[in-house]
Parts: structure tokens; sequence; C-alpha cells
């Protein structure tokens, strides 16, 4: 992992003051009807559009990269074995031995050893209890045995959706939680700058001649868990999985050869090509690589051997971070005292960003997962 770039960074420079009716508790109507908060960096300025502008607003030629994991309905309310008490487990990363990552709920302390009952024939074993500091750890069961492929999927879509707790509201319709182009199961929370998404916003983006690439991090609780000490700097990241097909690898490549722009749809997506071409220029240079041509005419199989295409990610980016790769950040508005808002003031400048917040909330825009956009240019 990345050292952090600040050696302290006081958690309280990311807090800021929401009032509760301005947190979304549904989505509205139509996917692309938010409202957009447009800040440009070179001007020192912010303006308001809606988010169907954002093909026009983006500069020319630019790669958009959206992160396309589809979020396991991964909640469970269970009961404990030995004494019948209730426990909610949130599975928030699986992993390939049969063990999962986990959050849970219950009266009193859960002990490594215990056994979870929960439906369908499904058990968990707590391996490591969930602490202040870490998640726990279980092992799944089915029928008393490792489930297979098709068990683990029936597990991770027969709960309940993990909706953030501030959203209060039952959604009217769950499929309003998962971005339009989701595919592979495996987060536990929506990569949510990818919600506002239609078919029309593709073929706006492609009528303009802007291209899309698609990587994949299944969201884990790095992502959400918020910074509880009063370093923000001293704050750690539980790793992340993360996918690039080695032709998309190769697409992404030869739009930065080229210098064309490159647009990340969210902070996941931010934190994975940030992560992946951390020493691009370096591994390029080591395959004689120096324009599109050059990397077109490698074989997708060889930048696989000087990069890291699939893995874990532990990318912590506090202010003072030097992005290496990304030029512009599509983004919702984030919690207070978070990662993700460390990121965004990494990005934009915590003063423009702050400005930026102020003027969200007097326009009473729709704040967090369900709601508004911004463009950071």
């Amino acid at each position: 992992m990345m050292p952090a770039p600040s050696e302290t960074y006081p958690v309280e420079l990311l807090d800021y003051e929401l009032p509760p009716d301005l947190i979304a508790q549904q989505p509205l109507p139509e996917r692309d009807a938010s409202r957009l908060l447009v800040v440009n960096r070179a001007e020192d300025a912010v303006c308001h559009r809606a988010f169907r502008e954002l093909p026009e607003l983006l500069p020319p030629e630019s790669l958009v990269v959206i992160n396309d994991s589809r979020v396991m309905h991964s909640r469970y309310h269970c009961v404990r074995a030995a004494t019948g008490g209730k426990v909610e487990v949130l599975l928030t990363r699986i992993f390939d031995d049969g063990t999962a990552e986990c959050l849970t709920r219950t009266r009193g302390k859960l002990r490594a050893g215990e056994t979870i009952a929960c439906a369908g024939g499904f058990t968990f074993e707590v391996l490591q209890a969930v602490t202040a500091d870490e998640p726990g750890r279980v092992r799944i069961l089915h029928c008393g045995a490792k489930p297979d492929d098709r068990a683990l999927r029936e597990l991770l879509t027969s709960g309940e959706l993990p909706l953030p707790p501030y959203i209060k509201e039952e959604l009217a319709d769950a499929g309003r939680y998962q971005t339009s182009y989701a595919e592979p199961l495996g987060s536990s929370a929506a990569p949510t700058a990818g919600l506002h998404f239609t078919e029309a916003t593709f073929a706006a983006l492609a009528q303009r001649g802007i291209s899309v690439a698609r990587i994949t991090l299944h969201v884990g609780s790095a992502t959400f868990l918020p910074i509880r000490g009063e370093d923000a700097a001293s704050h750690h990241l539980a790793p992340e999985s993360y996918f690039i097909f080695p032709p998309v690898l190769q697409q992404l490549l030869a739009a930065r050869l080229a210098g064309r722009p490159i647009v990340a749809v969210g902070t996941t997506a931010v934190r994975t090509l940030e992560w992946v071409f951390r020493d691009w220029r370096a591994a390029l240079r080591s395959l004689n690589a120096f324009s599109p041509d050059d990397l077109q005419a490698l074989p997708p199989e060889v930048l696989c051997d000087h990069f890291d295409f699939a893995g874990e990610t532990a990318l912590y980016i506090l202010p003072g971070h030097r992005f290496k790769f990304v030029d512009a950040l599509l983004t919702n508005f984030h919690l207070p005292r978070s990662t993700l808002l460390a990121l965004v003031y990494a990005f934009g400048g915590r003063d423009l960003i702050r400005r930026a917040y102020d003027e969200a909330v007097a326009q009473r825009y729709r704040f967090y997962s369900l709601g508004d956009a911004m463009l950071i240019l």
C-alpha cells in the first residue's frame, strides 16, 4: 500500500454541516434527472448544470472509466446458535476460500468459534470478530460444507440489499441501487456516481466521440467505513478486489499516451486507476512503448506482465496525493469524516470543494448515495 501523503491530517478538516432533509431517501423517477454541480479547478469556479448535459461538459475525446461491479444482497438476519440471540450479518467481501469479510450487529460480543445460523441451510462460523478497528471474518457453510458457486450465488442474491444507514426508507425499486451497467457480483455498496447513467447518456457520449472503459472494483468496507480517529492520516483501508481486462488495460494506456483526458466515474474508479497505473510511464519505457501505435503492436497479455491488472488495492488518498492518471472526476456528495471526501478534497482542493459543498447546501442539492452529482474538471 502506498503511504498516506500527509504525516497528519486532522479529521475535523473533513467536517461540514448538512441539514438532514437534504439526504436523499429515494432516487428521482429518472436516473439522469439529477442536478450536476460543476467544479472547474483551472477557473476556481463552480456552476450549476444538469446531469443530462454531462456529454457536452466533458473535454473532447475523453475516455470515461466506469466501475461495473454489482451490489450483493448480503445483509442477513440470523441467530447465534449457542444463545438464540439475534444477530445481523453484512458480508462485505467474499474470498475464494469460502470465507468472507463481515460486519455484525448483536447484543453482547461475538467471539471467534461461534456459529451463526442463517436461512436456507447456510451458517457462518466466526473466525475473527468485528472490532472497532477492522471488520470480522466468517467461514460460509452450506449444509455443513463449503458452498459451490450456485449455492454461493443464491446466498449473495437472497439477502437484503445493504442500503446505507442514512437511507431510512425502503426503496420502491431496489434495482435503482444498481448501476444500469452492473455485471460482476461482489460489492457491498453501490458505486453511486454511476447510478445516474442511462442508455441515452452512453449514446450521447458516443455521439460526441467520447468512449467508455469498464473496470471492476468490488466495493467493501474500505469505501464506506468512517474515519474514527482524530488524525485522518492514521486511518487505514481494508483491501478491496479489482480487475481490468487486458484489452481495457491497453485501451486506457493508449488513451493516456495519446493525451486523451481520463474521466473517472466515482472514487472507486479513481483509486483503482491510481493504483494500477502508479508507475505507468516507467512500465511503458521498459516495453519501448512510447506511442499509441507502439502500444497497439503489443499483445495485451504482455502488458499484464508489467501491470497489476487484477488483485487488491488499499490505496488511501488524502490531500497531498499526486494524481498520475486521472484528469477529471464525476462523483456524488459524500459524508463528513469519510475517506471519500478526503479523496475529493485531494482531487479538487479543499477550499474549492468546501465552497462547492456550501453552494450545494445553499441550493438544496440532494446528498449522498441517491442524490445529485458533482463533476470536477
